[in-house]
């Protein structure tokens, strides 16, 4: 199987849309990286992982691929108008993993932003130390996990939170039910979608929904699936995401570039 290498690698275009189980399988078999190869004066220096038992990937990037990515990441966020001495707080894994806290935290890093993290909220306790935090250093931007339950906003105790301007729904595969934020809460709300496997930056919404796909990425709708390709990447040339959905050109807020519909 022809899957990425280092930088210098150039598939064709018209190569097989790779799956996640592709990409295990080729991994398996030749640990730790398949037959991915990072040239050894560009060795990686992060590394991440998708899925979990076995459909587990180890994701690593070279100092080259992260510093991309941090970029790619630092203009979602800045669209988002996240700057220099904005406070984030985050819910979403701090251990290795990607998305995770660890890249947002390189992402902050970069834009002179502060970065919160508040750890996995899975419990009323967890959620009550996690909101204490949020409201002492007074999160002007919170970064959750789009799911149908948030425990972190379940447990959210009554309070006014004037410094709360937004809320930006991270979101790895199909739409689904969301979360209600807190009541009280009047801010801005967006969606950040992420596909690891080949960019953990690859969309974002603007204020009329509609999810701009990030500069250098590429989707694809091939029989209803999205098929993701970033240019100058290490990962596959084209992925299948397992999305179904929508590719398109135009949006309600006038915006230029790609737009897609996650279903």
């Amino acid at each position: 199987m022809a899957l990425a290498g280092c930088v210098r690698y150039n598939p064709r275009p018209m190569s097989r849309p790779l799956t996640h189980a592709d990409l295990v399988a080729d991994q398996l078999g030749a640990l730790p990286w398949g037959s991915r190869a990072f040239r050894p004066d560009e060795p990686p220096v992060r590394i991440g992982t998708s899925g979990s038992g076995d459909d587990l990937l180890v994701l690593g990037w070279s100092a080259a691929e992260l510093a991309r990515e941090v970029e790619a990441g630092a203009r979602l966020f800045a669209g988002f108008g996240i700057a220099a001495a904005t406070r984030v707080a985050n819910t979403l894994p701090g251990a290795l993993s990607t998305p995770g806290a660890l890249l947002i935290g390189d992402v902050h890093e970069h834009l002179g932003a502060l970065d919160v993290p508040l750890g996995v909220v899975e419990t009323e306790a967890a959620a009550r130390g996690a909101w204490e935090l949020f409201d002492r250093i007074n999160a002007e931007v919170l970064v959750v996990p789009e799911a149908a339950d948030v425990p972190f906003f379940r447990f959210a105790p009554a309070a006014e939170r004037p410094w709360w301007r937004g809320i930006v729904w991270l979101r790895r595969g199909a739409a689904g039910a969301r979360a209600a934020a807190p009541a009280g809460f009047a801010g801005w709300q967006r969606t950040w979608l992420a596909v690891p496997e080949v960019t953990s930056f690859a969309a974002a919404s603007c204020a009329r929904d509609g999810l701009h796909v990030t500069d250098g990425v590429t989707v694809e709708a091939i029989d209803g699936e999205l098929v993701v390709s970033a240019a100058a990447t290490a990962w596959p040339a084209r992925y299948r995401t397992g999305m179904r959905g929508q590719a398109g050109s135009t949006c309600a807020c006038g915006a230029p570039g790609q737009v897609v519909v996650v279903v």
